[in-house]
């Protein structure tokens, strides 16, 4: 089954490949012992797998009429897959819709929506060129307990791209269902529907699900039956139809003290030999350690090491009390950000642009312990939902000669682009404002900032109010050992752990995987012998960019080894 017509136009074209070739020729046979391929019309289905039909709501005594009609329609679709000659096919198919057009009558008088027994009636397996906008199992292919097996590679399409979907798939109850889990993630749960108890199910899919929030509901699902294998390729480019694929072989029946056989494939070797890499680099975990705030993939050993570490410390969500932040989203950097030139040729132009004219960093210009300053400036307008200006509160026309009048400079800049400005989709209650932010305020305290995207972890110390764009993240905090602590060996293998990679295995910073670092405790003397070392670093990285801090570095993995309460071993 597919969506797409011509998908299975291709599907039934590849059964009939093998179906010929597989074939043995026999010279003193007719037709040298080849026998006539089927009609497959029947096996092969366009619709949409994710959408049911409605049935009635209340329990009702099914009229067996329907099982005998079900029956005599199964028995012609027998016999069209052997018919030889057009005219016993066209008998057939014609017989075929007259049987589905007094099923629907028998459904209808059984309770069955109107507009769903229509749906049925109309829907006809032997029209290759259309699609269903509907999947029914008992009505498509005659199965009312499930299928046995359910296989294949879910289409992924990206959250954004469904908007339109959405409040259908909700309205179907997927219990998986959240606003922002991308299309594959459905048919997770739609396949577990269609399979029979004991069936198994095999996908290959995006891996995002083992730790994306949006996967939580999902992997407690699938958790909850009986997994057997899983295979996690990574960013490896195995199979080029999804990004960082990976496989999962499961049995629809609950888990009981399972164990599950696992692989994370290291790029390198060919992809056939994933049969006698599965055999040797395989390891198994207990199915009790894929939980649902997220799957790791790990021996034994690095689960302990990784569970040791959680508790010893105290989450550093809980520990900053929330006090992480994105940087700004502009909706148009090319107006918003301007160089050191332009910067000084606009409080040339009028002093006043001195005021809304901040140091601003991108996510490339921070480096591990310090931040690079390209000479980028933020125009830093505040929306009049954050901040009451001269114009806050008039009409467009007015605010904007009063905005021209307070910032002429800035407003003259504007003005060369004002139609991407007004077009913008991320701006204040004025064109020229910048969208709503809470934490602005957050900006000029001390922090530390980190990139969103990083090889290893890259977190620096700010006290000089530098703004930062919507490719960093920072933490509004005096404690200036975090720094260290967040820059260690340590915390590095941790998140590697929990986070989301991207091609290269470079990590993403996102707040939900921060927020679980735990921060072990540390006396006021820990925290000043950790703030003296990480000193020491930050003031040579200011002096030269590239000394050498190795030492300083391995002084501090050491101690934050001991907070955790880590031996050598």
């Amino acid at each position: 089954m597919d969506i797409q017509p011509i998908a299975v136009q291709i599907a039934k074209m590849r059964f009939f490949i093998s179906l010929a070739i597989e074939q043995k020729p026999d010279p003193t046979q007719p037709n040298l012992g080849i026998r006539p391929l089927p009609n497959l019309e029947t096996k092969f289905v366009a619709a949409n797998t994710l959408i049911g039909i409605e049935r009635p709501n209340q329990a009702v005594l099914r009229n067996p009429l329907i099982d005998a009609k079900e029956a005599e329609l199964r028995q012609v679709r027998e016999r069209h897959f052997t018919a030889r000659t057009p005219a016993t096919k066209a008998r057939l198919r014609e017989l075929d819709a007259k049987i589905r057009a007094e099923i629907s009558e028998l459904l209808r008088a059984d309770g069955f929506p109107r507009e769903t027994t229509e749906k049925l009636a109309n829907w006809n397996p032997y029209d290759q060129n259309a699609t269903a906008d509907f999947f029914d199992p008992e009505w498509m292919f005659g199965i009312r307990n499930g299928f046995d097996i359910v296989i294949g590679n879910p289409p992924y399409i990206r959250q954004e791209e469904i908007k339109a979907l959405k409040p259908v798939l909700q309205a179907q109850g997927y219990t998986c269902y959240t606003g922002t889990a991308d299309l594959y993630v459905y048919f997770y749960e739609r396949a577990l529907q269609l399979l029979r108890d004991g069936g198994v199910l095999a996908f290959i899919s995006s891996n995002k699900y083992f730790r994306a929030a949006y996967g939580e509901k999902l992997r407690a699902m699938l958790a909850s039956q009986t997994i057997h294998r899983i295979i996690d390729f990574g960013d490896a480019p195995v199979f080029t139809a999804i990004s960082y694929p990976s496989i999962i072989v499961l049995t629809k029946t609950p888990a009981v003290n399972n164990t599950v056989r696992a692989l994370n494939w290291k790029p390198g070797p060919p992809i056939e030999q994933l049969p006698e890499i599965f055999r040797a680099q395989s390891f198994h975990i207990a199915q009790r350690d894929l939980r649902p705030d997220g799957w790791r993939l790990e021996s034994p050993a690095a689960l302990r090491l990784l569970e040791k570490l959680r508790a010893a410390g105290t989450p550093l969500g809980e520990y900053v009390k929330g006090r992480f932040y994105r940087g700004i989203l502009t909706g148009l950097d090319e107006a918003f950000v301007v160089d050191r030139a332009t910067r000084d040729r606009l409080i040339a132009e009028h002093p006043s642009s001195a005021e809304i004219l901040k140091p601003f960093l991108r996510g490339r210009d921070i480096k591990r312990w310090r931040c690079e300053f390209g000479e980028q400036y933020l125009i830093t307008i505040e929306s009049s939902e954050n901040k009451q200006h001269p114009w806050s509160g008039k009409n467009e026309r007015e605010a904007e000669r009063i905005f021209a009048k307070t910032y002429p400079a800035i407003h003259a800049w504007f003005d060369t682009m004002r139609q991407a400005l007004i077009d913008r989709y991320d701006q204040g209650q004025y064109f020229w404002e910048l969208r709503f932010c809470d934490y602005w305020r957050e900006f000029e305290q001390s922090k530390i900032i980190y990139p969103d995207i990083c090889e290893h972890q890259s977190f620096a110390w700010d006290t000089a109010r530098f703004y930062v764009g919507n490719t960093a993240y920072f933490i509004s905090t005096n404690q200036r050992w975090l720094v260290a602590l967040l820059n260690s060996q340590c915390v590095e293998w941790f998140y590697g752990y929990i986070c989301n990679r991207v091609r290269g295995s470079y990590m993403r910073a996102f707040s939900d995987y921060m927020r679980q670092i735990p921060i072990p405790p540390a006396t006021s003397s820990q925290q000043r012998e950790i703030t003296a070392l990480a000193d020491k670093i930050l003031a040579l990285k200011q002096a030269d960019p590239n000394a050498d801090v190795s030492a300083l570095e391995r002084e501090i993995d050491e101690r934050v080894y001991r907070l955790y309460g880590l031996t050598p071993e």
